[in-house]
């Protein structure tokens, strides 16, 4: 009995080595065959998108549009939310260079809404195709989401990491033909997915010194493949447009890293814009529209002097190191951070990141009447995700600004520089600054998409500017 024993137990290691070889063909095929499919167009979900109407002849007049849409968040889970959504034709010959709050409130929807997309395209979760119902019953008669196809399933992020492409981006473009007096305009919408699966990662990849010294300062290296993809995404919608005779307004929203993509589309579109002589405001505009056309992008998307564009990011993170982020041209960027989200000090701006565009703050801990507005808050916050979700509240605490502000301090203070994070004693003084003020079950809450929503519903214009 005991050399039986002895036997099988000899066996074992042989047999777990068989089992794991054998799971790690079967993983392997998968993504092997998961890349065939993608490079041949097979295999993905098809858009949700109801049929598409062809480019209009004719421009619809201008109207105004309010729906409830349906979204998912976070702490929904698969249940669903709703959200208000509202989205004027008006908006379109607006000044890009004035905050709109009723936009940037629609965008703080939308932003959220590019995440719930992901749903849809995952094979057998049968998730409703959120963004494509949303943006038609804004009256827009063209929808694309065919970005998410490959990049939303679990074993697409898998392979983004053998192929190095956990860079890549999804995205939802809309585009619509309004009549603004005697003239016709096309509005172009874009909503930038943020980080997903390992898209996680590009977020890491920064700049350090030597790549300064040697002209590589500008956009964020985790954001700016992305960002020219959607770039060039944009060229031939905006041909066509300018093709029809339309001048073209392109409104562009994302949250966290959706929100630095965002962030630098329309900072290349305001470059190529200045190339045009339109520029911000003011004496510094005529500074920045004087320049050459050193920085537009390479691959122009075609804009010309009577077109628009403006931003409304939600969380972004630093997403440039050039020095020229606070230009008056970039001022039709309108960054909103909250500053109890740890993610929107990232990457330090000791370390010579920033944002291109005009950061925004919603409400803090020292405000005036922040008593009042945070219980505005939270009872937005119920009404939006429901009581089931909320509990006894709102998971994000804003004391958690003062734990934020202390670790951004302590690391700005022993850690100067990317190339000395690298090095085990910056690493170690992260480290001892995390765990000396966060709560690591604590500090993400007031990233979520669900709170910036929140706040924007809850707060007038006047507060916030």
């Amino acid at each position: 009995m005991t050399s039986v024993l002895r036997a099988a137990l000899v066996r074992v290691p042989l047999a777990v080595g068989i089992v794991l070889a054998t799971l790690l063909l079967v993983a392997a095929f998968s993504l092997l065959y998961r890349y065939e499919q993608a490079r041949r167009g097979l295999g993905g979900v098809d858009s949700g998108a109801r049929p598409q109407a062809a480019y209009a002849e004719t421009a619809v007049a201008a109207g105004c549009y309010e729906i409830e849409a349906a979204l998912t968040f976070f702490e929904t889970g698969a249940r669903e939310a709703v959200a208000p959504l509202v989205w004027d034709d008006a908006w379109a010959v607006a000044d890009p260079y004035i905050y709109n709050h009723e936009l940037a409130r629609t965008a703080s929807v939308l932003s959220s809404l590019a995440y719930a997309e992901s749903g849809h395209y995952q094979s057998g979760a049968d998730g409703p195709a959120y963004m494509e119902e949303a943006l038609h019953g804004l009256g827009f008669t063209e929808v694309s989401t065919e970005s998410y196809r490959y990049r939303s399933e679990i074993v697409d992020q898998v392979l983004n990491v053998f192929t190095s492409e956990e860079d890549s981006v999804a995205y939802a473009m809309a585009r619509k033909r309004v009549a603004v007096g005697d003239e016709a305009r096309s509005v172009i919408v874009v909503a930038v997915r943020g980080s997903y699966g390992a898209e996680w990662v590009s977020n890491l990849y920064l700049h350090d010194e030597r790549s300064v010294a040697e002209g590589l300062e500008g956009y964020h290296r985790g954001y700016s493949d992305a960002a020219d993809e959607i770039y060039a995404a944009l060229e031939p919608w905006v041909r066509e447009s300018h093709a029809r005779g339309d001048d073209v307004t392109v409104v562009l929203t994302g949250h966290s890293r959706g929100g630095a993509i965002a962030n630098i589309v329309a900072a290349m579109a305001d470059d190529e814009l200045a190339g045009c002589g339109v520029s911000g405001e003011g004496e510094a505009a005529e500074d920045d529209a004087a320049r050459d056309a050193a920085d537009a992008p390479d691959a122009p998307m075609g804009l010309a002097s009577g077109d628009a564009v403006c931003a409304y990011t939600f969380a972004s993170p630093g997403c440039t190191t050039s020095a020229s982020a606070s230009d008056a041209r970039y001022n039709n960027i309108f960054n909103i951070v909250n500053p109890a989200d740890m993610m929107t000090y990232l990457p330090l701006s000791a370390w010579g990141y920033d944002r291109y565009g005009v950061d925004i703050e919603l409400p803090g801990l020292d405000d005036e009447s922040f008593a009042e507005r945070f219980e505005a808050f939270c009872s937005s916050y119920e009404q939006l995700v429901g009581a089931d979700a909320a509990g006894e509240g709102s998971p994000y605490d804003p004391e958690n600004e003062r734990a934020v502000r202390s670790v951004i301090d302590d690391v700005s203070a022993k850690v100067a520089s990317v190339s000395e994070l690298t090095t085990p004693g910056g690493m170690a003084s992260v480290v001892q600054a995390l765990v000396a003020h966060i709560d690591p079950f604590q500090i993400l809450h007031g990233h979520y998409q669900s709170v910036y929503v929140a706040w924007m519903l809850s707060l007038d214009e006047d507060v916030l500017m």
